[in-house]
């Protein structure tokens, strides 16, 4: 029976060795960060930081995506290149929850997103759910921290539907927070003086699919990448 998350969230850990997603951000910006990856804010060229609070319609734009999103040369659409150690290890993942956590083939996004949240600032720019911005109700949301991601710098959660209880998600490396799309998520500024990286993605069990997804002609917000399978989408095996 594949996992039920319908109006729920659940935490899970993983094995941090089979999927070292702390090692490969680190190895990848050891020439920016002289620490732990906590600390990347006090490595930064000013010109690289923000000089104010993200919005719902800039958070994915901030000058230092254009750096971490050459972590894997598959995040570049323009071009045929393979992908890198990322995205490879990132499909690994997927095929873990398909085998052991689903129980199921998954339809699942074929990039991370992936999130910065500095001191004094937020990862995201509103509150919202997913399914506002076109995507699938049926989608589930998986959230990954690469750093320790505590009180005001992680994300906050409603505990059901519309009831607006917002409160943090506590987590370490080696955790993974799986919730409904339908609850309303976000962040608040954050006043931790550590930065949080993180990346999320969607999926939704082969069995919830519909075909008409496909022809539906919703495209995601940030890319304007339309939700279909070989587009936004791909399937496990």
């Amino acid at each position: 029976m594949s996992l039920n998350l319908e109006n729920k969230k659940i935490v899970l850990g993983f094995d941090t060795q089979k999927f070292n997603f702390n090692e490969i951000f680190s190895s990848y910006l050891s020439s920016i960060v002289s620490g732990d990856l906590s600390d990347l804010h006090l490595n930064l060229d000013k010109t690289i930081l923000p000089d104010s609070v993200v919005s719902e319609k800039n958070d994915q734009q901030l000058e230092f995506y254009k750096i971490l999103y050459k972590i894997d040369p598959g995040y570049d659409l323009n071009n045929s290149i393979k992908e890198g150690t990322f995205l490879k290890t990132y499909k690994k993942f997927i095929n873990y929850l398909s085998e052991d956590i689903f129980k199921e083939k998954l339809v699942f996004q074929a990039r991370p997103t992936l999130r910065v949240q500095f001191p004094n600032n937020k990862a995201v720019g509103g509150w919202h759910r997913d399914r506002d911005y076109n995507h699938p109700i049926e989608e589930i949301n998986v959230w990954v921290p690469i750093t320790d991601a505590f009180d005001t710098n992680t994300v906050w959660l409603e505990s059901s539907f519309d009831r607006k209880d917002f409160l943090p998600s506590n987590m370490r490396f080696g955790e993974m927070l799986l919730f409904d799309s339908g609850l309303m998520h976000g962040n608040k500024i954050n006043e931790e003086n550590k930065t949080r990286l993180s990346f999320d993605f969607r999926l939704i069990p082969f069995s919830k699919y519909t075909p008409s997804h496909d022809s539906e002609n919703a495209s995601s917000v940030a890319q304007n990448i339309e939700f279909k399978i070989g587009e936004y989408y791909a399937v496990t095996n």
